[in-house]
């Protein structure tokens, strides 16, 4: 098949863009003919080991290019730039989030083809276009429910919108219309596998051969809720249980939460037990989850949750939150320890079990491991997702051939 995928922006490392470009990669290595439009793509700072091989297309930003907000406007110019900036026809098109879709949609009008939308996050126009209503927020909440109008009118033209996990499909089908399906991503086996430098990151932050290291890895934003993670550490700490914390990622997109999440620190008396380390290099991720004795997701209303399975690739045993979609598809305390969302006693418990039950915690390093490098991986999504689009594509020649039998008479 020639798939083109559709993306925004490709400016950052974060998991939606590694998602993006990995399964591109997949589709590429199954044979499928696979070209990456976005409006805006930061080859040296999005990833550029493993998209050197992929065939990558910046079209250029839309109209008022330095215009960012509102970004709903942003993001129409952009996918507008787009839809008319691409000329050739592909069988299918695979926008990944909000608002590719809207390119892939107005091509497919253009230019033919099928739109299969890898959704991920659920856009929240109407969720606050119906917050609490007051004076001042009249005028802001009608323009979201306009956004959200012209949005679901846009949703409606697509073929099939795939999501992650079944909450987030459900939350979808809530306000959306139009056919859905859930696939799962995974991590790629080749690269997250045992065997990573620990002892290089452990000494780079003067850990101790016998200290508790608990990770977190991605990019700063409220929803991940950190401060239950330092919450659960002042705790344990309280109790005489010593934990290091690693805080690892980029502060770009949320500057102001990750300065609060070191002024908790400081203010619960944690601040050498959590470390923040930055953004870490793409080639260097897998040493730091194998660097950890545990990792930990405390995030909330998250549609999945690609670290964890990056983790349990590597070995690592996973505390994780109900609150992240992912935990549809784990077990507690068999290849995970799960834990209710926005609770850091709980979360501390969970910890202090771990410490002090080693055997507990090898055999759900072993069992998670054995998960995602057998059923959670790329080649697995790679092969869903091409299953996926090949149904497409005959239903939509099924409907043009019964379309022509009907203009020709034909039974």
């Amino acid at each position: 098949m020639d798939i083109g995928v559709i993306i925004h922006e490709l400016l950052v490392e974060g998991g939606g863009e590694r998602q993006c470009v990995a399964l591109a990669a997949a589709l590429a290595n199954q044979g499928h003919k696979v070209t990456l439009f976005t409006s805006a793509y930061d080859r040296h700072r999005c990833f550029p080991e493993m998209c050197k091989n992929l065939t990558i297309i910046e079209v250029g930003r839309g109209r008022f290019a330095s215009l960012r907000k509102p970004f709903f406007i942003r993001g129409y110019l952009d996918m507008m730039r787009l839809a008319t900036a691409v000329k050739e026809r592909h069988d299918i098109w695979n926008p990944h989030h909000w608002p590719a879709q809207w390119g892939g949609v107005w091509l497919k009008k253009r230019l033919g083809g099928a739109v299969v939308w890898m959704c991920n996050d659920v856009p929240d126009f109407h969720q606050k276009s119906r917050k609490i209503k007051t004076l001042r927020s009249t005028l802001p909440r009608s323009v979201r429910r306009l956004y959200y109008i012209y949005d679901r009118m846009q949703n409606r033209k697509i073929d099939l919108t795939l999501f992650l996990s079944k909450w987030a499909e459900r939350e979808f089908k809530t306000i959306y219309p139009g056919q859905t399906r859930v696939v799962r991503s995974g991590a790629d086996p080749h690269r997250f596998a045992p065997g990573g430098d620990r002892s290089k990151i452990r000494a780079r932050f003067t850990y101790k051969h016998e200290d508790f290291v608990l990770l977190w890895l991605g990019i700063f934003m409220p929803h991940r809720r950190l401060e239950d993670a330092i919450h659960a550490v002042s705790q344990l700490k309280s109790k005489g249980v010593y934990i290091r914390l690693l805080l690892a990622g980029s502060d770009c997109s949320h500057p102001e939460y990750f300065n609060s999440m070191k002024a908790l620190a400081t203010k619960l008396g944690v601040e050498e037990e959590v470390t923040f380390a930055g953004k870490v290099a793409d080639e260097e991720i897998r040493d730091f989850y194998c660097a950890c004795d545990a990792f930990v997701f405390p995030n909330d209303q998250q549609t999945w949750g690609l670290a964890v399975l990056e983790a349990m690739a590597c070995g690592c045993p996973v505390l994780v939150s109900k609150g992240a979609a992912v935990q549809e598809v784990l077990t507690d305390n068999e290849n995970a320890l799960l834990f209710p969302p926005c609770t850091p006693e709980a979360l501390a418990d969970k910890i202090e079990s771990l410490i002090a039950q080693p055997r507990l915690r090898q055999q759900i390093a072993l069992k998670g491991m054995e998960l995602a490098r057998t059923t959670y991986n790329w080649e697995r999504f790679a092969e869903q997702i091409s299953n996926v689009c090949q149904d497409v594509v005959e239903r939509e020649r099924s409907q043009v051939g019964n379309r022509y039998r009907h203009l020709a008479g034909m039974p």
